[in-house]
């Protein structure tokens, strides 16, 4: 063997075994981050869509829906109230009949000439108030159906989940000519 042969640096391939353990400690690492990046992620999502579902619902309760009209909707065209029940809300609607509005089985029901419709999911209950004006014009909670002008709603709405929370949502409407 040469002299000048012996300082040669050798040539090497591939990885050592510390090489090989400290790169896989690394990917591991990253994939534990990313997989923690996904779940909180897909968590956020479930959460934000169960929230939706809640706000849409009472979209769906107050303004209605397509061809079914809502509480505030059918209240700003009835003539008039039947009786002032805190937990259901009945109106005499343009066509003459009763529209019935309640919170039954975790939803809002309208029920119209005997027929049952959903009207919005997730309402664990539904409040009114009924107020009219005395005679020097200011507003006062009504003592009976005939006088009452005003109707105020306040639906409390849940999500779905375990760790969501209940919302309550108020509105009010005048009723036609009055």
């Amino acid at each position: 063997m040469r002299k000048h042969d012996m300082h040669k640096p050798i040539t090497r391939r591939g990885f050592t075994l510390l090489e090989l353990a400290v790169g896989i400690a690394v990917a591991g690492i990253l994939a534990l981050v990313s997989a923690g990046l996904f779940k909180a992620g897909i968590e956020s999502y479930n959460y934000a869509y169960r929230q939706t579902r809640v706000i849409f619902g009472a979209c769906r309760s107050f303004s209605g829906s397509g061809s079914r009209l809502g509480i505030i909707w059918m209240t700003q065209t009835a003539s008039s109230v039947t009786d002032l029940s805190a937990s259901a809300l009945t109106l005499i609607s343009p066509a003459s009949t009763n529209v019935t509005f309640s919170a039954l089985n975790n939803g809002l029901y309208r029920t119209q000439n005997g027929e049952q419709l959903l009207q919005a999911d997730s309402v664990s209950a539904a409040e009114f108030r009924y107020y009219n004006l005395d005679t020097a014009g200011r507003i006062v909670v009504s003592t009976s159906a005939s006088s009452a002008v005003f109707v105020t709603a306040k639906m409390s709405m849940s999500g779905i989940g375990a760790k969501d929370k209940t919302y309550n949502f108020m509105s009010g409407a005048r009723l036609l000519n009055k």
